[in-house]
C-alpha cells in the first residue's frame, strides 16, 4: 500500500511535470521496497522523460540531474528483459553524457552509448535521433545526421520526439535554413504538434535575411519544398505568432513573397500593396521591397 500510494504520488507530479518531486516519490518507495519491479521501473521510465524534457533554473545545472539518473539508467541496462529496453536506457544514458559535456565536461562518449543502443535496437528512435543530434552539435556533415534520424523515424516509434529533436539540432547550426524548412514541411503534412512560441522565435529570422535582402541563395530557401507546400509551412508555422506591428509586416511581405513564388499572384499583389499604404511617408527595406514587388 506503502508502494502503491508513492506511486501514485508520482504519476500526479509527473503530469504536472515536477520531476524532482516525482523523483522523491519514487526514493521513498524505494526505501519501503529496495526490490520493487514496480518501483525501479516507475524509476526507469520518469528518469527517461526527465532527460527529454529537462530545464534547469538560474542556479541549476544539467550535471546535477544528469548524474542522479544515471544509476538508475545503468542498472535498469543490466535488468532489462527486451532489447528495445535495452537501448531505450542506453540511448538516455548517452544523452545525459551530452548533457554533462555541454557544460564543459570531458571524457564521456554519447556516440559510444548511442552506438551499443543500435546494436541492440538498429532504429532505435532515441539513440538514432540523439545521434543524428550529436552528429550536428559537433558540425558534422548534415547528411550524416539526416540518415541517423531517417532511420528513427523508420521506427515508427516517438515520431513526435524525432522530429522535435531533428529541428533543435538544426536550429542549433549554421546555414541548415533549407533543411530547416523541409523538416518543419514533414512536421506539419504528418499532422505533427503546431510549433511553439520558441521555435517561432527562432526560425522566424530566417525569412529576414532570405526574403526581404534576397541573394544567389534566395530562390534554393524558397525551393527548399514545393513553394505552394511554402506557403502551407509558413502559415503553419506563423498564422498564430503574436507579432507588434512592424514584425506584422514583415510577416506579411514574406506570405507575399511566397505566395509570388508559389504563382499565387492576385494574393501576393493585395499583400505587397497593404505594405505600401502601411508604410507611407516612411522609407526603409520593408517599403523598397513591396514596391519592388508590386
Amino acid at each position: 500500500r506503502k508502494i502503491n500510494a508513492f506511486i501514485s504520488s508520482e504519476s500526479v507530479q509527473l503530469q504536472g511535470h515536477d520531476y524532482w518531486s516525482a523523483w522523491r516519490s519514487l526514493e521513498q518507495a524505494s526505501q519501503a521496497d529496495p526490490g520493487s519491479a514496480k518501483v525501479q521501473a516507475a524509476q526507469e521510465a520518469l528518469a527517461m522523460e526527465w532527460l527529454e524534457k529537462i530545464h534547469v533554473g538560474e542556479k541549476e545545472r544539467f550535471s546535477d540531474i544528469a548524474e542522479k539518473l544515471d544509476p538508475v539508467l545503468t542498472r535498469g541496462v543490466g535488468a532489462a528483459q527486451s532489447k528495445r529496453q535495452q537501448a531505450d536506457l542506453l540511448a538516455h544514458l548517452g544523452w545525459s553524457y551530452f548533457l554533462r559535456i555541454r557544460e564543459g565536461r570531458s571524457g564521456l562518449d554519447p556516440a559510444g552509448a548511442y552506438t551499443e543502443a543500435v546494436k541492440k535496437d538498429a532504429n532505435n528512435p532515441y539513440a538514432q535521433a540523439m545521434w543524428g543530434h550529436w552528429i550536428l552539435w559537433n558540425n558534422g556533415p548534415v547528411e550524416n545526421a539526416e540518415q541517423h534520424f531517417s532511420s528513427a523515424l523508420a521506427s515508427n516509434r516517438q515520431r513526435a520526439y524525432v522530429r522535435q529533436l531533428q529541428l533543435a539540432a538544426l536550429m542549433n547550426g549554421e546555414s541548415h535554413e533549407r533543411e530547416i524548412i523541409r523538416v518543419a514541411n514533414a512536421i506539419r503534412t504528418e499532422q505533427g504538434a503546431a510549433p511553439d512560441p520558441a521555435t517561432q522565435h527562432r526560425v522566424f529570422p530566417i525569412y529576414y535575411f532570405k526574403l526581404l535582402h534576397p541573394d544567389a541563395a534566395t530562390t534554393r530557401f524558397i525551393n527548399a519544398v514545393p513553394p505552394a507546400e511554402h506557403v502551407a509551412t509558413f502559415r503553419w508555422l506563423f498564422d498564430g505568432y503574436a507579432l507588434d506591428e512592424s514584425n506584422s509586416r514583415l510577416r506579411s511581405y514574406y506570405l507575399s513573397a511566397l505566395e509570388e513564388a508559389a504563382g499565387q499572384r492576385d494574393e501576393a499583389l493585395a499583400g505587397y500593396r497593404l505594405i505600401q499604404q502601411q508604410t507611407v511617408g516612411q522609407s526603409g527595406p520593408l517599403r523598397d521591397a513591396a514596391e519592388s514587388g508590386i
